[in-house]
């Protein structure tokens, strides 16, 4: 009989490998070793770590202002920015750490000329070219693990399934994009057959706006030129993480170029898969495994993870404010309309 866990045994799960983690920490590492290591997390080391976390944002926002500008809902880079940021911040917080944000920075963004369709739309290429574009950095990551690891067929299989799986589904999803104009309608249209049955209307009310979607996808990547630079963004964001990692690891006094691209690809691939918050746990039993398989260490694995966690956490921070920001500027903005109203 097959076990199937819902949604609070997955996060007992992931509870409990998190209290074996902890203990395993505990149990591996050399405490002076690590005293000496937290010396090394000094304001000019977290000065640098700031600075590619904020290059990483700076680029994500022109890769989907190309986008936006092409949809013709471009508001500005400062606007653009803070929305992005914002959707990070909340994508950070959510389980899986690249999905999750995407309400909230369409939300911001929005304004009463636009549609919520075309926001999502524009959204909705630039999460498929954020995570397409780190495709070459985890091909190439996962080709350095298979070439160090010297562990035979069993692993070159599991890294090539993994390739091919990712890489498959979005040169599938970009011919499909730009060769049918149907496919996302198509698409959707398969899993609203059973509701369509049930209750026609509401599946016709849920059809109406994934056809402005549809339509919405097709006019913004009709120029293809705005995608393919859109996309050359979305590869420098990668390359500038696998950098963010040789920084990281230079600091710890293990720089190597060919290390940094297996952390990012092992790390990128565990994230989609996260079930608590924040990825607690995933991102630190990713880091542990794979530093001991690349004979860095234990210790300087959970050193690396908390440089990168301030880093993150900072940009976290800053999403989180504005979207309070936001909030209360909605709210005194209902507030000046009721006194009008009552006047």
């Amino acid at each position: 009989m097959k076990l199937r866990l819902g949604r609070p045994g997955k996060i007992a799960l992931e509870v409990l490998l998190l209290a074996l983690l902890v203990f395993l920490f505990v149990r591996v590492l050399d405490f002076k070793q690590l005293a000496s290591y937290v010396k090394l997390i000094t304001p000019r080391v977290l000065l640098g770590i700031l600075g590619f976390q904020a290059a990483i944002l700076v680029i994500q926002t022109f890769q989907w202002g190309l986008i936006l500008r092409e949809a013709g809902i471009w508001r500005g880079p400062w606007l653009t920015f803070w929305a992005r940021t914002s959707g990070f911040s909340l994508t950070y917080l959510t389980p899986s750490m690249y999905f999750g944000g995407e309400p909230v920075r369409a939300s911001l963004y929005k304004d009463p000329s636009m549609s919520y369709q075309r926001v999502y739309a524009t959204i909705a290429l630039d999460k498929y070219i954020e995570l397409a574009g780190k495709l070459p950095c985890i091909i190439v990551g996962f080709a350095f693990l298979v070439y160090f690891a010297h562990t035979g067929t069993a692993l070159v299989i599991v890294a090539g399934s993994i390739i091919f799986v990712f890489l498959g589904f979005f040169v599938f999803l970009i011919v499909k994009l730009f060769g049918s104009e149907t496919f996302i309608v198509n698409f959707f249209k398969r899993f609203l057959r059973p509701l369509a049955r049930v209750r026609p209307r509401l599946a016709i009310r849920i059809l109406k706006p994934l056809r402005e979607f549809a339509k919405d996808v097709r006019t913004i990547i009709r120029r293809r030129r705005i995608f393919y630079l859109s996309m050359t963004a979305g590869v420098a964001v990668a390359v500038i993480e696998v950098l963010q990692t040789l920084y990281i690891l230079a600091v710890l006094g293990h720089a190597s170029l060919p290390n940094s691209f297996v952390i990012f690809s092992t790390v990128v691939i565990q994230g989609l898969i996260g079930l608590l918050p924040g990825n607690i746990g995933g991102m630190e039993g990713t880091h542990l495994f794979i530093f001991n398989l690349l004979w860095i260490g234990s210790t300087p694995s959970l050193i690396y993870t908390l440089i990168l966690r301030i880093g993150q956490m900072t940009m976290v921070l800053l999403g989180v404010l504005n979207i309070i920001r936001w909030r209360i500027a909605k709210a005194r903005e209902r507030g000046a309309d009721r006194n009008r109203t009552d006047a």
